[in-house]
């Protein structure tokens, strides 16, 4: 790319936003696969999530650490090669046991983009002076955006792919488009704002010790932590369970990739909504932890609405308000700890809030799976909507005057 054309927002933008509309396409294609296909109860549901997250909280912060250390644009085409990789492994075998580490290996290319992204657009357009803070938070809110269109294209050549030849070769494909990825970050991104840690003599412990350090004494990244942790905790269950109490209430058998894929759509549609809303209010200084709290509490609503019927149609809205605000919330928490990083260190910090993710979605998702085994799926689902409302209170404490419009450049 040359020097007139080359913009480090596009390429963010479009790039990560494709990346993250691939993965609609893969987790429409293996929900569809685990549940319908292989039929899996919820223990092996959530022993699913538990090893993916078992592995990004092992992987999570040193992967961060290698991103500051040495080249944040290396760690993103290792991830997005990895990924790829753990999708097609995710269905090579009907075996449980056998594509069961296909979670570990995508949790740790996952970890080698968490954060990587921001802190490596976050360094280049400070770098050139084009952006401050409150941009790159709008920026997140266009790039996930961006992912929910590309969603919209990959959800409908899963639904196509699945249909006239299988939901396997669906995810196939996605995994597929996520290697070519590397091959796009190649060609389009540069590190021309970004010096390695390890020109300035500092190490892995000392990186990893200055990203801690920053986290423990910062008021709002405290803050931060608690609210994830506990959002989390609630999260692992309806990304696990949600579906098939959905699949399960409306009885779908053959037609269960056609109305999942149809759901996955207006999830979408409705997150699209959502999303535009989300940007609108931080234009208008709204704020990163105050948008959260709305966002949060909505999430809690909505998640309510889904586990108390087993009206399919109820449960589809519910899920729909929960989905959506949970999705725009990944941008607006993301932009709440990009804020209060430092430059050296941004991708560690980003790492540990991820690892922070990891630590809530393993307990929640090991404690209230083993309770849905002993009660029901929609009750374990009521207790998830009432920590989103927990969280939202909690995000209460990272609350901050309202800052004036600032248009983005």
């Amino acid at each position: 790319m040359s020097e007139k054309t080359y913009d480090p927002a596009r390429v963010f933008v479009r790039g990560f936003g494709l990346a993250e509309g691939v993965e609609w396409g893969f987790w429409l294609a293996i929900t569809v696969w685990w549940i319908v296909e292989l039929g899996l109860g919820p223990f092996e549901l959530i022993l699913m999530g538990t090893v993916l997250e078992a592995s990004v909280l092992l992987a999570e912060t040193p992967t961060g650490v290698v991103a500051d250390l040495h080249s944040r644009k290396k760690s993103l085409m290792i991830a997005q090669v990895v990924m790829g990789v753990g999708f097609i492994w995710a269905v090579a075998s009907t075996n449980y046991w056998l594509i069961l580490p296909a979670q570990a290996l995508f949790g740790v290319g996952w970890t080698f983009r968490s954060g990587a992204d921001t802190a490596w657009v976050t360094d280049e357009l400070k770098g050139i002076g084009a952006f401050d803070d409150d941009d790159i938070e709008r920026l997140l809110i266009q790039k996930h955006r961006y992912g929910i269109l590309v969603a919209i294209a990959t959800l409908s050549l899963t639904i196509a792919v699945g249909t006239l030849w299988s939901v396997r070769w669906a995810a196939i494909a996605m995994g597929l488009l996520q290697i070519a990825m590397a091959g796009y970050f190649s060609q389009t991104m540069r590190e021309d704002h970004f010096t390695p840690g390890h020109e300035h003599g500092r190490g892995f412990v000392d990186t990893l010790r200055q990203g801690l350090s920053v986290v423990r004494t910062r008021p709002r990244l405290r803050a931060l932590v608690l609210v994830i942790v506990t959002l989390d905790m609630g999260s692992e269950v309806f990304d696990r369970l949600g579906y098939k109490h959905f699949l399960d209430s409306a009885g779908y058998e053959d037609d269960s990739l056609l109305a999942l894929g149809v759901l996955f759509l207006a999830l979408a549609m409705m997150g699209l909504v959502v999303n535009a809303i989300a940007g609108r209010a931080l234009h208008r200084g709204y704020g990163v932890a105050r948008l959260a709290v709305l966002l949060l509490l909505f999430a809690a609503v909505g998640g309510a609405l889904a586990a108390a019927t087993s009206i399919v149609t109820v449960i589809a809205v519910g899920y729909m308000v929960q989905d959506s605000t949970r999705e725009a919330l990944w941008p607006v928490l993301e932009g709440w700890a990009n804020r209060d990083a430092p430059t050296e260190v941004r991708a560690t910090v980003h790492s540990l809030m991820g690892q922070t993710t990891a630590i809530g979605e393993l307990i929640g998702g090991v404690t209230l799976g083993a309770v849905a085994e002993f009660t029901s799926i929609p009750f374990v689902l009521l207790i998830s909507a009432g920590l989103f409302a927990v969280s939202g209170l909690l995000a209460t404490r990272g609350v901050e005057p309202r800052t004036k419009n600032v248009l983005v450049k």
